[in-house]
């Protein structure tokens, strides 16, 4: 992570609570997480430009329910617009509440739509 910080390449956005930081989430181009277009689970179905990915959430424990994960998801959105994405995709846990990933129902409150399901997991997408 520290690389890609260095590269000048953008990986996520904090979220502050004065001066403290309260939250993190992951955004940023598809392609650049190799992992995941690798990933049988959540490679993409068809090759398309213009796609972001959110793969990860942090929230400081003292702070989860507070709605800091909602204020990041649609700071995410926002960046992701600005940079003239197409579409906004996440892979959010179907049950756990607590994910690294974020879970479903956070998500769809936000206008993403399911796209396809695995065993635990979800893709979702929200067109931009």
């Amino acid at each position: 992570m520290g690389n890609l910080v260095r590269t000048g390449r953008q990986t996520g956005l904090l979220a502050y609570d004065g001066h403290e930081v309260v939250g993190w989430i992951s955004v940023a181009p598809r392609e650049g997480h190799a992992a995941l277009v690798r990933s049988p689970q959540y490679r993409p179905e068809k090759s398309e430009d213009g796609v972001w990915s959110i793969v990860c959430f942090v929230v400081d424990k003292p702070r989860q329910g507070e709605g800091i994960a909602a204020v990041l998801l649609e700071a995410a959105v926002e960046l992701a617009q600005k940079r003239s994405a197409a579409a906004l995709e996440a892979y959010p846990h179907l049950v756990k509440a607590d994910d690294y990933m974020g879970h479903l129902g956070l998500f769809c409150e936000h206008g993403f739509r399911v796209v396809r399901k695995t065993k635990t997991r979800a893709v979702v997408r929200r067109a931009l």
